[in-house]
């Protein structure tokens, strides 16, 4: 009996051996993900040597950090599959803390005064975060551990993630890669209705329409006057004149390259003089201060499902959605996407998407476990971690076809659905790609199996890229903090008086000249030199 014992605590030890002699062959990374040497982390692997057990977490002991982040529409608060399989396979626990959108700030504020902060803080303002002491500086980290989350990033991403406090990277952005998003926008069934065959490209063409639109009745309501013939606010016509600006702040660049307001350019007041005159013949929308892509978009969309919109530049599903509503009334009823208008010098542009939003901080409170947060997502920003939170969990969210994700039903058939999965996490930082974005957009069908209405906007959506243009970020400097709040509503005010003709285009020079002196021109001079540290 005791030899008996002694050969199974022999045993024993020897199995003990294999295996820890096993385990420390497993050294292998998956290609996508960081191959720095951990003391503390493994990165998942699809290969692993013959014999042994596959690794597949990136820690090796329970990494735990805390989340706190505002949460809305069919986002799931609780239950999520997709972070369960990604803490799955990563061996992290997080503690998430979700906080309605509304009023998001003032919890943020609380919770900084509490003193009692979470490791990560998201959807607050990193300038604000900064000023408080509150976050890290994230650069070293991620070029030694954040490799992934970089490649991510394109060029004119970094104007939009780098701060001006210093040009550092403070938080972990969430990327929607896809660029398209407005259209310069007609009601075809209009230019029918007064004749027009050809779409307008030139100014000269489309000043034509919109007259034929305000004087022929184009809606076909009997009400001649109720036309609208160019809705919307004037700050989504200014890229016809070379301004390319997607905001009403109206920030961009001039010719030489230089950070600047859209005041500033000289084709500015070629601007003014025909935004006037089309104010004067009734060709302009009268509210154009009110409503608009950059002013008030639901107002926008209410004129146009009204029937009293020819034309207008907005979001490239509002083809769609018009044209749906429209058709219930006139099934002839068809705004579709065009190019943008060539201005009167042949310039011509429309704003692509700005591709990084939102994003999460590391607090000072998780300073110890920065480098694993980094680790962490840059799994997520690896090829599996993208893949999972686009198109979930293969076999439950999607199949692998041909070598590629298709997403099942119901998860392709809306956005309602998807997000409801937790696919799509928009508050939790991550790529989403523009294949599973198209394929939800189109519900899982092909182009030609997808309705009338729904190829419109596919087709708005293009239908401009080669137009596009990167929007130039606002650029939170400590003038433009201090005195945005004084100087701009009264430029907006100013230049809706000089449209209208209440003020001339040299008193409108004369007052924007006189704001310099109470803080505009400080604006300008620190934007410029923000700047140009930013793209140094």
């Amino acid at each position: 009996m005791k030899g008996f014992r002694k050969i199974a605590v022999l045993l024993t030890v020897f199995i003990m051996l294999v295996s820890i002699f096993s385990g420390c062959s497993k050294d292998k990374t998956n290609d996508k993900v960081s191959t720095e040497t951990e003391q503390h982390a493994t990165t998942p692997s699809e290969e692993t040597n013959e014999g042994e057990e596959k690794n597949d977490t990136l820690f090796k002991e329970t990494f735990k950090f805390s989340y706190m982040g505002s949460i809305w529409g069919d986002h799931p608060q609780e239950g999520n599959p997709i972070f369960d399989e990604l803490m799955k396979r990563t061996n992290t626990e997080i503690e998430f803390q979700w906080y309605p959108a509304a009023n998001y700030a003032d919890k943020v504020s609380v919770t900084l005064a509490s003193g009692n902060i979470p490791d990560m803080i998201a959807g607050a303002s990193i300038p604000t975060l900064i000023n408080e002491g509150a976050i890290i500086p994230l650069d070293e980290l991620l070029e030694k551990h954040g490799q992934n989350i970089l490649n991510s990033l394109k060029e004119e991403d970094y104007f939009h993630v780098r701060q001006v406090v210093d040009g550092k990277i403070y938080h972990i952005p969430f990327i929607l890669d896809f660029d398209p998003a407005y259209a310069m926008q007609i009601r075809k069934d209009w230019l029918e209705n007064v004749g027009i065959e050809k779409i307008p490209e030139t100014w000269d063409e489309w000043k034509a329409a919109w007259r034929a639109f305000k004087e022929q009745d184009a809606n076909g309501d009997g009400d001649p006057t109720n036309e609208i013939p160019y809705a919307g606010d004037i700050y989504s016509l200014l890229p016809a004149f070379g301004i390319n600006v997607a905001n009403k702040i109206g920030f961009t660049l001039d010719a030489e390259g230089n950070y600047t307001l859209m005041y500033e350019l000289p084709e500015f007041k070629l601007f003014l003089e025909e935004m006037r005159a089309l104010y004067k013949e009734g060709l302009l929308d009268k509210e154009f201060a009110t409503r608009g892509t950059f002013v008030n978009n639901p107002e926008l969309e209410k004129v146009a499902q009204a029937n009293l919109a020819g034309s207008m530049m907005t979001w490239a599903a509002n083809t769609r959605t018009t044209t749906e509503v429209l058709r219930e009334i006139d099934p002839k009823a068809t705004l579709i996407g065009v190019k943008p208008i060539q201005g009167p010098q042949g310039k011509r542009g429309i704003p692509s998407r700005v591709r990084v939003s939102g994003g999460a901080a590391i607090t000072v409170a998780a300073e110890d476990k920065a480098e694993n947060i980094i680790k962490f997502f840059n799994y997520v920003f690896s090829e599996e971690g993208i893949r999972l939170m686009s198109y979930g969990i293969e076999g439950v969210h999607h199949e692998i076809v041909d070598g590629k994700p298709v997403l099942k039903a119901p998860y392709n058939e809306s956005f309602a659905e998807f997000r409801k999965a937790g696919l799509n996490f928009t508050p939790f930082p991550h790529l989403f790609t523009e294949d599973a974005y198209m394929q939800v957009l189109l519900g899982g069908k092909t182009y030609e199996e997808i309705s009338e209405p729904m190829k419109l906007f596919y087709d708005a959506l293009y239908v401009g890229k080669e137009y596009f243009f990167t929007p130039i970020p606002v650029l939170n400097t400590k003038a433009y903090t201090e005195y945005q709040a004084q100087i701009f509503p009264k430029l907006e005010g100013l230049l809706a008086q000089c449209i209208t003709g209440e003020i001339s285009i040299e008193e409108f020079y004369s007052e924007y000249e006189k704001l310099k002196a109470v803080g505009l021109q400080e604006i300008l001079n620190e934007g410029r030199e923000a700047w140009k540290m930013l793209t140094k």
